[in-house]
């Protein structure tokens, strides 16, 4: 399991973001054809597969909605094949975007249950929301697997040392955007969550604080809150190590909508 091999002593720690850096490259999706591959592995997850968006609504295969001008987006590369393995945004929480709301404010606001770790009381800093991350069903344990877009990966054709890595994608795709919020944003972070999702981002040193309740958007999620600097200091020994290879890669990268 992920969690499992999130955990192992400090040679496997430091191999880990090694052999992560070796297969796979984290970039901010700044050109337009960048944003496009976001935008095919959103409709291949999201629509074709888990059916959380009506095809229909996607033209041109491209699952993208208002508040995609405004955010920053991100892939993880891999790197033998070319492929995209997933992707995530960061959506700021401001008056360009959508009646100046975070998507979870938008669709989900009646759920929040928090008294204070609220998007609208939190008047001190900038407010965020990681949201749209998805690992392309080729990086999944099992081809079709059905129980969530973010689920454990692997390609049974690919060498142990390779396929050990693909449990951090959906982890690593959350350290990109902990970057991007670190560099452009923050320090309000609030994302809607699986609760599984939760858990393995917990013992990896993202402790979360839910505050909503869960409800059923895109599966059964709740909305969670971190602050970016908790999010750092609080990471693993092991994840640490693979936040700031992400942070090296990434250094001196502009978004292409600054937020």
């Amino acid at each position: 399991m992920a969690g499992d091999q999130i955990s192992q002593g400090s040679s496997r720690r430091a191999s880990l973001a090694d052999s992560f850096d070796d297969f796979f490259e984290p970039i901010l999706a700044n050109s337009t054809e960048q944003r496009r591959l976001a935008f095919k592995v959103r409709y291949d997850v999201y629509c074709r597969e888990f059916q959380y968006e009506r095809e229909e609504d996607c033209p041109c295969g491209l699952e993208t909605d208002e508040y995609d001008e405004e955010s920053v987006h991100a892939l993880v590369l891999h790197r033998p094949s070319g492929q995209v393995a997933g992707c995530v945004r960061v959506v700021p929480r401001a008056p360009a975007t959508p009646v100046g709301l975070l998507p979870l404010e938008r669709h989900c606001g009646h759920t929040l249950k928090h008294p204070t770790l609220r998007p609208h009381l939190l008047s001190e800093g900038g407010i965020c929301e990681v949201s749209r991350l998805a690992v392309h069903g080729n990086f999944r344990r099992r081809p079709g697997e059905r129980s969530s877009p973010l689920g454990d990966v692997s390609l049974p054709d690919i060498a142990a040392t390779e396929r050990r890595t693909f449990p951090l994608i959906s982890v690593a795709l959350f350290m990109v955007a902990t970057n991007v919020v670190k560099i452009n944003c923050g320090p309000h972070v609030f994302a809607m969550m699986e609760p599984r999702l939760a858990r393995l981002l917990k013992r990896s040193g993202l402790e979360f604080a839910t505050v909503g309740e869960i409800t059923d958007f895109h599966g059964h999620r709740a909305a969670h809150y971190i602050h970016v600097d908790d999010a750092i200091t609080g990471l693993s020994a092991d994840l640490m190590g693979l936040y700031r290879s992400i942070s090296e890669r990434l250094q001196g990268a502009q978004p292409h909508h600054p937020i």
